[in-house]
Order: C-alpha cells, then structure tokens, then sequence
C-alpha cells in the first residue's frame, strides 16, 4: 500500500532577524546579524534578483508561506566594501505599521496599479463591498485623504505585500513587480555554485614568501610597526635555523590604510600578483574583502580581526573559506568580561564606587561585535545599569564626556586605535571623573603610555591575545629589545611573530609545501604554542580557541586582562599567567 502524500509544511523563516551579504552567485557573505540558516530562500533569490531587475534598493513587508509572519526586508545594493553584492536585511514583524491586517496590507499593495474595487474582489476572492471596506479602513489607518496618496505613502516606506496578491502583470511597470519577475526561477539559475575551488597556487620557488598587509603609515601604524618587527625578527630566526627544508624564507609586506575598502583590496592585489605562498593582515575594517580575495586565489590566510562575525563567515561556507584562520580569539567576550571583572572587583572590595552602573563607549566599527547584547544581560543579573554611548566621526572626547555625566564605576572604551584611547582616557582625566577607565587592547602598544605619561597610570586593559610574562614570553621581549632597540608591546608584535612561526612549522610538516590545502588541514590539526600563548584552530569557524577563566590554557588563549601599575604592564586576570593583583589608581580612590 503506498503511503499518502504529505506537503512538507516546515517552516521557510526560523523568525529571527538578519543582516548578511548576498553575492551576485547568490553565496551568503557575511553575516551582521543572524546565522545564514536564518535567511528564507525566496529572500536570498530577491536579493541576486535586484541588479537584474535594474535596482539599488528594495522594500517591502514578505510574508513567509505556512506561519503568515511578516518580515520587513530591505535590499540594498552595494559597491563599496571593492566587490559587488546586496545588503539583505530581515526584521521580524509582530504588528503591521498602522495597525493595517494582513488583508488590509494586501489590498494597500495593489493600490499601487490603480485598480477598481471589483478588480481587487476578483483577484483576491472577496466581494466588491468587503474591498471598498478594506480601502476605507487602510486609507483612515493612514490618515491618507485619496487612494493615490496610501499608494504613494506605501512606495515609500516600503509598505508592500511579497508574494504581490492578485495578477502579477498588474506590477509589470513597478521596480517590486520587476523585482519578483527576475527572481522568478524560470529568469534562469539561481542556486549558488556548491562546488570546492581547486586552489591557484603560484609555482615553487627558491624562496617562500609571506604576504603581509599592515598599516605602516596612517590608522594603526603604531601598531604596524610592532606587526612588521615581529615578522622580521621570526624569519630571520628562521632562516638562521635553516629555513623550510634548506628554503629561505621572506615577506612582501604592503602598506595598508585598515578604514579603507579600496586600500584592503589594493593590497591584497599587489600582494597577489607577487605570488606570495600565504597571505597575513592585522585587522581590516573592510575584512571580508581580504577573505573573498584569498577565498578566490586559493592561498592560506592568516588574520587577527578578532571578530565574531568573521568567524561565522568561515564556518557557514568552509568549502571556500577553508584556507582562512583567525589568529585569535573573536571580540565577542570583550564587553561581558568588562561586566564580570567590575562585578568581581566589587565582590572582592578591590574598587569600591557609589554607583551602580557601567558605560561602554563605542564607534560602529565593520564586522565588529563586543559582545554587548550578552554583557546587558550579564550586567542586569550583576546588578549593574550598563549604557551604551555611541561615538560618532571623531568625537572619542565628546561621547566619553557624555558617559560620565552620570557618575559610573567604570567605562570602557571600545576602541583597537592608540589615537581613540588616548582620547578618551585624556578626557576622563581632564574631567576629574572618578570612572575607572577600561580599554580594548589598544594599550598593549608602546606608544599609549608614550603619548599618555602618567595619566596612563592605572588604566585597565584587556585583549584576547596578548605576550605573556614566563620564560617565552621574556625570552621573546629580549631578543626583540636587542634587535630593534624597543621593547615589544604586549599583543601584536609576539603575534605577528607566533604566525610567522606556525606558517613555517606547517610548511615544514607538509610533503607538498604548494599544498594549500594540505597546509590548511595541518593548520587545523596541531595546536602550537608560541609566546602568545597557545593556538588551536580546531574550531567550527578556524579562529584561534579562546578560554575562560578557570579552562586549560595549555590548549587555547585566556583572555587577558593587564593594569598599568608603576608604568609596567601586569597581568590581572588570566589564569596562572597572573603577575599582580589589582591596584585602585591612587587619583581615583578618595573621590570613588
């Protein structure tokens, strides 16, 4: 007996909202907000549909199939980041604006065509009365005196239907109509090539090559400078040993400018077209371009975004991000262990301050995520009020200014940039604000404490991959004092120099060092430990494992957290690689 047919009614929509980029082929690029799982097909082929149908931009309400949820959907065609693809953007929708029903909205839509109220009741199955009903409920709704002015305000403001009710040539003259026609399967293939690329790998060479693009001049290039002396000093250790298997080894390094999308896709180009065996970065603001451009060269890359939303970008499509690791661990545990360290420091009586709440100070930043949405609730099971104070250009003064109009126990200063710091923390002295100030890994550079003085004393700081203070640790900062005549700062240059060395060791490894996906798999496979701590990529998005207070670090990064006491760097929380308790900066402990 066959067994009766049943119409698969699971859901199209999971109901969450999300941000994420569509590629002309119709591949999901990064993801701002949400999982790839979370975007509906039928959107995706809207999205790969809006520069054939001659669009920038798109909005309507789509109304997923089986549950009825609405989702408000924006598309938007970009250009900047130095490749081309749609922003697709998905709200859910639990009211529709106006207090408009579903039909109500239906019949808005096809008001855009102009129709009679029998050509509505014909389309859509209902009587000619109930249509004029309709009408004259969305126009009150509206506050819209004619039929044209509710069409007019729903082109607008995206006050659409999608699937579009009724006949489908009445939107044949509309950009939603033309829209929904070139999505329709039938305009030609739509599902993104699932196919692995077989990597470009450039020919063997005497000489192995390792791409760099740092920021030796403008954003950043404190920091370049300690990514470019780390790099240095690893490969001549290296060749001094020997090199890979009596190979020397070199770098081309290409200045990049980080906010710039053309300067990101210049110097990964260049570096490209110089044939390096793998490619390396610090942190991109465009980074995404990085990875599309080693995606499609086949190279190994190597990168330290610390991000969140690159990690999920490698592990939704590892069949062509598969060559591409994070050096470190992502961003999203900055702002909840912000919380959690006050709250402990509270607990303990290490810092005591009269108010209960906590701001965090912070630029939209690309492909950026401190993980705040967490450290809210974090902070309301704590019992703290954390607010959240948006910069805008510049104004890194003016918006930690605006923190601290309210007396707060501490703030926290989201910035990787030693200019945005120094800033803020200037601006928290000038103030007499007795906040405790607490930054983003731009300390660990020299130059902070250089440009800063004494008023960088006590200031707290924290980084998901930072120098540590054993035998390795000092045994690296001796040789690069010795060999650049500074001492290292305590993140980037013992990173720059740990990367260096693990791209050798897997060299080294391989039976075929043109083998890019033979070094990725060996990459992913060992853990190794360097001055930095220790690097394991075995990880659903390939970036470096992270590891909570009380994990093993011998297998993963702690987050370390340092305090500047007496103008040194110590280490205050990281598990056994702790150097001091501690300090209330002696400014702010008889005013807190």
């Amino acid at each position: 007996m066959t067994p009766p047919q049943v119409t698969d009614r699971r859901p199209v929509w999971s109901g969450a909202a999300f941000t994420v980029q569509v590629r002309a082929d119709g591949r999901l690029g990064l993801s701002d907000r949400g999982r790839h799982e979370d975007v509906p097909e039928p959107l995706r082929r809207l999205a790969v549909a809006l520069g054939r149908a001659g669009l920038e931009q798109c909005r309507f309400h789509w109304r997923a199939p089986f549950s009825g949820r609405f989702c408000r959907v924006s598309l938007l065609a970009r250009t900047d980041l130095g490749f081309d693809h749609v922003e697709l953007s998905g709200d859910p929708v639990d009211g529709l604006p106006a207090g408009l029903s579903p039909r109500e909205l239906e019949v808005l839509t096809m008001l855009l065509s102009g129709p009679s109220n029998a050509e509505i009741s014909a389309d859509l199955g209902i009587t000619a009365r109930t249509a004029a009903t309709h009408v004259t409920h969305l126009m009150q709704k509206l506050k819209a005196p004619t039929r044209t002015a509710a069409a007019t305000h729903a082109l607008d403001t995206g006050l659409l239907c999608v699937p579009l009710p009724g006949s489908p040539q009445r939107y044949a003259g509309l950009s939603v109509g033309r829209l929904v026609e070139c999505a329709d399967p039938a305009a030609g293939p739509q599902a993104p090539a699932r196919g692995t690329r077989t990597p470009q790998v450039p020919r063997p060479r005497r000489e192995l090559v390792v791409g760099a693009a740092l920021p030796l001049t403008g954003t950043g290039s404190d920091d370049g400078r300690e990514m470019v002396n780390g790099l240095r000093l690893a490969i001549e250790e290296i060749n001094a040993a020997g090199g890979v298997r009596g190979r020397r080894v070199t770098a081309r390094v290409h200045d990049v400018e980080v906010t710039r999308a053309a300067s990101i896709r210049t110097a990964f180009d260049s570096l490209l077209v110089d044939g390096v065996d793998v490619l390396t970065s610090g942190y991109l603001a465009g980074q995404e371009i990085g990875h599309e451009l080693a995606a499609a060269a086949g190279v190994p890359y190597l990168h330290a975004a610390t991000s969140g939303a690159m990690e999920r970008m490698v592990r939704d499509d590892p069949a062509r991000f598969g060559r591409i690791f994070q050096v470190c661990a992502s961003d999203t545990e900055y702002a909840p262990r912000f919380v959690s360290l006050l709250t402990s420091l509270r607990e303990r009586g290490r810092w005591r301050h009269s108010a209960d709440r906590l701001a965090i100070v912070v630029r939209d930043w690309h492909g950026v995520d401190f993980g705040i949405d967490r450290a809210r609730e974090v902070a309301e099971r704590q019992g703290w009020s954390l607010d959240v104070v948006p910069v805008v250009g510049s104004g890194w003064a003016r918006a930690t200014a605006a923190a601290v109009r309210e007396p707060a126990a501490a703030v926290m200063i989201g910035s990787f940039f030693v200019d945005d710091t120094v800033q803020a923390v200037a601006t928290l002295r000038d103030l007499g604000a007795t906040a405790l100030p607490y930054a983003i890994y731009a300390p660990s550079v020299p130059a902070f404490r250089h440009r800063l003085g004494s008023l960088a004393e006590g200031v707290v700081w924290a980084t998901t991959t930072g120098t540590y203070s054993d035998r390795t640790g000092r045994a690296f900062a001796r040789r690069y004092t010795e060999r650049f005549g500074i001492v290292p700062g305590r993140s980037h240059a013992g990173l720059a120099y740990d990367r260096t060395w693990r791209i050798v060791r897997a060299w080294d490894v391989c039976g075929d060092i043109t083998d890019a996906d033979g070094v990725a798999a060996h990459l992913r496979a060992e853990p190794y430990r360097g001055v930095n701590g220790t690097y394991n990529f075995d990880t659903p998005g390939q970036v470096a494992l992270g590891v909570g207070d009380h994990g093993d670090p011998s297998l993963a990064q702690p987050q370390l957290i340092y305090q500047i006491q007496d103008g040194r760097q110590m280490i205050i929380r990281g598990g056994p690689f702790r150097t001091a308790e501690f300090r209330a900066p002696a400014h702010l402990t008889a005013s807190a």
